[in-house]
């Protein structure tokens, strides 16, 4: 029998970009599978995702339902219905809309059609660290205004250097993992130290848990090139659905997006999950409604504990923890929370609002979890 000399061959060189070096993955919350592999524990209130945990409209099963019966046919490769329907209510063109999986995957096309490498992104940690990702991805230079020690956005330094006419600004609001929101004036502020050879991306995910203005309108009247990212998977309950949307300046911005996006990149089932859930209008009140109030609730009762946090706009809060966020989260985790531990220095852990029985958990386990 002819036996061959298998001897291991040395492994090629990799032929990935070396920019892609310096990137570190994002990395997701907890999931209730990993959960329940960690502590044995079956009965877990997710806090770690900023997810509705209300959940969404009733009229997304039928619609869902309805959509998945012809799985042979293609979705609508410009979400047009959806769209349409967006553009109605907000009172904009259809054709300055963009739809996609997620406001992460707006965030990429964009910043793969705006970022040559060498070119200056100006963003204010800490933030989205998608930001981080995609700028590295595109080899731009990262310019980073750190925030104020309350994590406010600073104004002043920021404006001055937006006036440096970087390509990309970010601007986020409420700002993720902190809660923050910028004021109209903030923004104007920003604005208009800005060129308008700058395209600034405002980052509004979060934005129906804080609607004390019109942004679109702010953005407008500054006059340069935008686009403002939205989402349905934080107050319309489909974060498992994947549909994020973008209203741009022009649509001249929108046809350089569809140069680059995938042709099919929202599915026939996501589009009319999405649509159902933006026609229930009263869902969507009554659930960012419920939100706020226990978000008030949960406020209140850290305030009582004598617990530092931001003043947050979002379906979240942002605490500090001097035993340590790893420390925090793992003790919370085998009392069934799961909560996001983040690297913001000074030990601060994001946990997500969710609903009373939830929060009562988490009111009544934070005591012990946050000792020294």
């Amino acid at each position: 029998m002819l036996v061959l000399d298998r001897k291991p061959q040395a492994a090629p060189a990799t032929p990935m970009r070396a920019a892609l070096d310096g990137v570190v993955a994002y990395k997701a919350g907890m999931t209730l599978a990993e959960a329940g592999r960690r502590t044995g524990l079956s009965d877990f209130a997710k806090l770690a995702s900023n997810e509705n945990l209300l959940g969404a409209s009733p009229k997304v099963a039928d619609a869902v339902m309805a959509a998945v019966a012809e799985p042979q046919i293609y979705p609508d490769p410009y979400c047009e219905t959806l769209r349409a329907a967006i553009g109605q209510r907000l009172g904009v063109s259809s054709s300055r809309i963009v739809v996609s999986p997620g406001s992460e995957a707006l965030i990429d096309y964009v910043f793969r059609a705006v970022l040559a490498p060498g070119d200056k992104i100006l963003l204010s940690s800490p933030t989205f660290p998608a930001y981080d990702i995609f700028a590295r991805c595109a080899e731009a230079e990262i310019v980073d205004v750190p925030r104020l020690a309350n994590f406010d956005l600073d104004v002043p330094a920021v404006a001055a250097a937006a006036a440096q006419g970087p390509k990309l600004l970010i601007l986020c609001t409420p700002n993720n993992p902190t809660g923050n929101a910028l004021s109209r004036e903030a923004v104007e502020t920003v604005l208009a130290a800005t060129p308008k050879t700058t395209l600034v991306f405002v980052d509004e995910a979060y934005r129906e848990y804080f609607e004390a203005y019109d942004m679109l309108a702010v953005l407008d009247a500054w006059g340069g090139p935008w686009i403002a990212a939205r989402t349905f998977s934080k107050a319309y309950g489909l974060a498992g659905m994947r549909v994020g949307y973008g209203v741009a300046s022009s649509e001249e911005l929108i046809a350089y997006l569809d140069r680059l996006r995938p042709p099919f990149n929202v599915t026939a089932v996501s589009q009319a999950a999405a649509l159902a859930a933006w026609e229930d209008r009263e869902h969507l009140a009554s659930t960012v409604a419920l939100t706020l109030s226990e978000r008030a609730r949960v406020e209140a009762a850290l305030d009582q504990m004598g617990v530092e946090h931001t003043r947050s706009e979002a379906n979240f809060v942002f605490l500090r923890t001097p035993a340590g966020p790893e420390a925090v989260a793992m003790r919370l985790l085998h009392e069934g929370l799961i909560v996001r531990p983040t690297p913001v220095k000074g030990g601060w852990v994001r946990i997500t609002i969710g609903r009373p029985a939830d929060n009562d958990r988490l009111i009544a386990g934070l005591p012990a979890a946050l000792v020294p």
